[in-house]
């Protein structure tokens, strides 16, 4: 495995010097494809970890190349972490590897009694039919769809869980709720949400 490394644009060049720097890790393919981003301050202990650890990782074996851009101090090497999985698109980080729902409180109306959690789950299920949020994205939180519609959050997760007993909706335990990556939508006449109840915002 061949190794590039640099220091992080905008620090200081003793940046490696400090007292426990921390590198942003990029694996590659002998096809120079992007396969895992992550953060570490000892860069070949984490390398055996993904290839011998409990967790050990199958991918390890395609590794060609990796490459190491270091940082000064953990906050930063987070957030150059984030950054880079988002624009990067790794082929198997999971975390941050997503995009979000676009979502406007505005144009939700406010939902009110009697079927206060099935009006909710129309209106999720509306979003998802008329193809504005598509497979794999993470829906908004709980919190802003409830200050959306004036549910409390647990109403919204009473909605979300019909919606993931329909496949529609998936839950990924510490990331939140997702458009399933199993549901296709074909491509239909543009669909009619029933789910209007009180003034519109």
């Amino acid at each position: 495995m061949t190794e590039d490394l640099v220091i992080a644009t905008g620090q200081a060049a003793g940046a490696c010097l400090a007292d426990d720097p921390i590198a942003l890790y990029r694996y590659f393919d002998a096809s120079d494809r992007l396969l895992y981003i992550g953060v570490t301050n000892d860069p070949d202990y984490r390398w055996n970890a993904h290839r011998w650890g409990p967790r050990r990782h199958s991918w390890c074996v395609d590794v060609a190349r990796r490459s190491l851009e270091w940082y000064v101090s953990r906050p930063l090497a987070l957030a150059a972490e984030k950054t880079a999985i988002k624009a990067e698109r790794p082929r198997y980080n999971e975390t941050y590897n997503y995009d979000e729902a676009p979502f406007d409180p505005g144009t939700w109306p406010t939902v009110s009694r009697p079927e206060k959690v099935r009006k909710i789950a129309d209106l999720i299920r509306h979003e998802i039919l008329r193809g504005h949020w598509t497979s794999g994205q993470l829906i908004p939180s709980l919190r802003s769809l409830g200050t959306a519609v004036g549910a409390s959050s647990r109403t919204i997760s009473q909605a979300a869980v019909l919606l993931q007993d329909e496949g529609i909706l998936e839950l990924r335990p510490g990331r939140g709720l997702f458009v399933s990556r199993l549901f296709s939508l074909e491509p239909t006449a543009p669909q009619r949400c029933s789910c209007s109840s009180g003034a519109q915002r």
